[in-house]
């Protein structure tokens, strides 16, 4: 999902602190947390958002120069319209590997899409997605997860969809490789969004979430944001 740190002086220490400013760009059509209340603008369009018929009109045909340390990759996926979680209409899953026959995702989007209908399931969807921006806000860079033990490095809040936020992690292990896990995840209307970016080489944590929070501004205006 030699540890890629931040260049020198950017610390995430620095990061945590110029928090306060970056969550003042999220703008008006971000979540706003009173008190453990979560409240939203009351946009959500009456027939909701769609998505198109296959992963390729979700991104741009250009993605591998988009990704930091990418090369040439190939875009497998689908969209389901047969789903079983209940309230869900729609999931997009698509993925960007070198090798499309075995390699390991080096990117991946999922698009998932609550019937507008059902407006407490939009609701809690919108709310475990900022639930996951406070925990981000809590972990203070401390939390680790995966295999090989993964640790924050860099994140921020979204200046796309509502109440979304994008982290970059690198490996806890300091003598280990220079991979670096890139991921967001915002809800848009009756979407939840997530985007993942793996890389193998030496990549700036910044720089990697900027391509990200790019591609997620394009993808919400491909969903018709």
């Amino acid at each position: 999902m030699n540890t890629p740190l931040p260049e020198p002086g950017r610390s995430p220490e620095r990061s945590r602190r110029r928090l306060p400013f970056a969550l003042a760009g999220v703008g008006a059509a971000a979540v706003l947390v009173l008190g453990g209340l979560y409240l939203w603008p009351d946009d959500t369009r009456d027939e909701g958002v769609s998505l198109p018929r296959d992963c390729a009109d979700l991104l741009p045909v250009d993605l591998a120069e988009r990704l930091p340390g990418a090369e040439e990759i190939e875009l497998r996926g689908e969209i389901r319209d047969t789903v079983e979680e209940e309230d869900v209409l729609e999931v997009a899953h698509c993925e960007a590997a070198e090798d499309v026959d075995g390699d390991t995702a080096h990117f991946s989007l999922q698009v998932v899409l609550y019937d507008p209908a059902e407006e407490e399931s939009v609701r809690r969807m919108r709310e475990s997605v900022a639930q996951g921006r406070l925990a981000r806000e809590d972990d203070d860079f401390e939390s680790e997860y995966g295999d090989p033990p993964m640790r924050a490095v860099e994140w921020r809040p979204l200046s796309v969809g509502d109440g979304g936020y994008a982290t970059a992690s690198g490996p806890v292990d300091e003598e280990g490789s220079d991979e670096l896990w890139s991921s967001l995840e915002y809800s848009f209307d009756n979407a939840r969004v997530s985007l993942f970016h793996r890389t193998d080489g030496r990549v700036d944590p910044v720089e990697d979430l900027d391509a990200l929070e790019d591609l997620a501004v394009e993808v919400t205006e491909r969903l018709g944001g």
